[in-house]
């Protein structure tokens, strides 16, 4: 049997429906849907009661995952974290505007400008056109005033990474190593795309991935991380001057050499209502 350092066991769940009409919700803040909100609830703490599943909440500063990050913490005393690396992609000019309103073409676009002209003057022409090329090409066109696609990679990765590594440190601490330690991250499905493409090692930047993966609203996807023992002559790193003492089996191998398992893909929590 190998024997393991730490382990990890790390839940991704996506956030109810929101209240808005359909639209991109990126960095718009919007309530989620409250009696989806109450039954994904209901669904977490009684899991909790039962298994005692989870030892600590992470969530995107964004109140559709706060509300139940918070709500879930206050009634299982659970620690609660904010990482602002998190929220879902910014998509700029076109983020949070309802898809009805967008024009469908570009002389539709500049009639609707001229109707409003108050509420546009600071505004870019928006039309259905700019949507449809950033849907079939998200690496490569950037959406008006909005985060590119590879910025957005770029800081949720690291964040998963400062993520593993501050959970890392918590559970290589524990002598008796007999259960995962188990960490709920509360998010969105961009997110979550992005985590796993780059756990499975699968090309983030194809429209495929994004267009084809049904994250559903409420639903969890599970990642199990461990790092095998190796030898201390193979792996010891230099001793830190004394300030910087920390124990001599974190990080004993690169981040790179993490065992890192998808073992669950957006199942379902809460029942159609």
């Amino acid at each position: 049997m190998e024997l393991v350092l730490f382990m990890l066991e790390i839940e991704l769940i996506r956030h109810v429906k929101v209240t808005g009409k359909p639209a991109l919700y990126g960095c718009t803040d919007i309530e989620p849907i409250a009696n989806e909100n109450r039954r994904l609830l209901k669904y977490l703490v009684a899991q909790q009661k039962t298994t005692n599943a989870y030892q600590v909440i992470v969530c995107s500063p964004l109140i559709r995952c706060q509300v139940l990050a918070r709500e879930f913490s206050e009634a299982c005393h659970l620690p609660f974290e904010v990482s602002p690396d998190l929220q879902e992609m910014n998509f700029g000019c076109f983020d949070g505007v309802p898809f009805d309103d967008i024009p469908f073409s570009e002389a539709e676009s500049r009639s609707s400008i001229g109707q409003n002209r108050k509420l546009n003057e600071q505004r870019p022409e928006l039309h259905w056109s700019q949507l449809e090329a950033f849907f079939q090409a998200p690496a490569d066109i950037v959406l008006p005033e909005a985060e590119t696609l590879a910025v957005f990679h770029h800081r949720v990765i690291n964040a998963w990474k400062n993520l593993l590594e501050q959970h890392i440190a918590i559970a290589t601490k524990q002598t008796e190593l007999k259960t995962p330690r188990r960490v709920l991250v509360i998010v969105h499905g961009g997110v979550i795309r992005m985590i796993l493409a780059h756990i499975l090692q699968l090309d983030w930047q194809q429209a495929s991935w994004h267009q084809k993966l049904q994250i559903g609203h409420g639903s969890l996807s599970r990642v199990f991380v461990s790092q095998p023992y190796q030898d201390k002559k193979q792996c010891r790193k230099p001793t830190p001057e004394p300030h910087q003492q920390q124990p001599q089996y974190l990080y004993q191998q690169p981040y790179q050499q993490l065992h890192q398992q998808v073992t669950a893909i957006a199942i379902p929590l809460l029942e159609e209502s």
